[in-house]
């Protein structure tokens, strides 16, 4: 074996060697990646369960009634379930004549 096949010898191994470590390095980073995303997806999962509770609750009409009353707003029922209050269609007859 000569020098000049000697040397190209170690330039290959050693240029194999540089891919071996980058290939792991890479490997490592996105197993890194990965379960950065992984605990970012549970995190979120759980926000998305805790918002939805959230929701859940405050569209219960029950409550919505409750807090109503609470906070002193007057209810009127559903549209179409409207009655006329008493006095007011005497008050509009009188404005028409």
């Amino acid at each position: 074996m000569n020098v000049k096949t000697g040397i190209i010898f170690l330039i290959f191994c050693v240029s194999l060697a540089a891919v071996i470590v980058g290939q792991r390095l890479q490997i490592r980073s996105v197993g890194f990646e990965s379960a950065q995303l992984d605990r970012e997806l549970r995190d979120l999962n759980e926000r998305k369960r805790v918002l939805n509770a959230d929701v859940a609750k405050k569209r219960d009409p029950a409550r919505m009634i409750r807090e109503s009353r609470e906070a002193g707003l007057p209810l009127l029922p559903p549209e179409g379930q409207i009655k006329p209050l008493p006095g007011k269609k005497k008050e509009q007859e009188e404005k028409k004549e």
